[in-house]
């Protein structure tokens, strides 16, 4: 399904987001307030634009809230224009504001002014955002290696009122469901084979990538 999403801010943090999302089909709006910056990725992205997003009425322009996650980017030497564009983006509707920061003091503030998610980056963690912000279902992805991936996801529709011995994933993909959060926040770990999976589950798993791909229930 594709998406649409706005990266606030095109350092290497928020190109390798724009990157990401790019790769894995989706519509991206980047701005940045650097012209040479614009010139540079204007190739590598849907759409760039030089804007500053601490102008209120620049910001009017672009429909914040048609964008499925705005991405607040800005280097951390300029804290004061990331707080501000993030209460600025808050205000006008935004329905999911990720913020970088390079300081736990400085994800705090921003958490404070409207940030649903603060990240403390770069490059690797900017992969995982992209990773993370392109599925349905994936709620946290962590790549142990280049071959063996931990995710966090919401319960696949194909997996609910089903247990482990009817999916049999271990079997069929090799793949290994770790824990399972209820709604109540209880955790299994490791869920009974007996266990039938509800839509309030978040599953916590883990696999070699080439045979999670196969799970065509799962966004990966």
């Amino acid at each position: 399904m594709k998406r649409s999403f706005l990266i606030i801010g095109l350092g290497r943090f928020g190109i390798n987001i724009a990157r990401t999302l790019t790769k894995e089909g989706h519509s991206v709006l980047g701005i940045d307030n650097n012209e040479n910056v614009i010139q540079k990725f204007s190739f590598e992205i849907d759409n760039v634009m030089k804007l500053d997003s601490t102008d209120s009425e620049a910001l009017d322009s672009i429909g914040i809230p048609e964008f499925e996650a705005v991405v607040i980017c800005i280097g951390e030497k300029y804290i004061q224009n990331s707080i501000l564009a993030t209460l600025l983006v808050k205000e006008k509707g935004a329905k999911r504001i990720i913020a970088k920061a390079g300081t736990k003091v400085q994800g705090k503030v921003l958490s404070k002014v409207g940030a649903d998610t603060v990240i403390f980056p770069e490059k690797e963690m900017g992969e995982r955002v992209g990773k993370i912000l392109s599925s349905n279902n994936i709620i946290d992805y962590i790549e142990l290696s280049s071959d063996v991936t931990i995710l966090e996801l919401k319960t696949p529709g194909q997996m609910i009122g089903r247990d482990l011995i009817e999916l049999n994933l271990r079997k069929k993909y090799g793949v290994t469901i770790i824990s399972v959060k209820d709604s109540e926040g209880n955790v299994k770990t490791p869920p009974d084979v007996n266990y039938k999976f509800t839509a309030e589950d978040i599953l916590t798993l883990i696999g070699e990538n080439k045979l999670l791909k196969k799970l065509h229930f799962i966004d990966f």
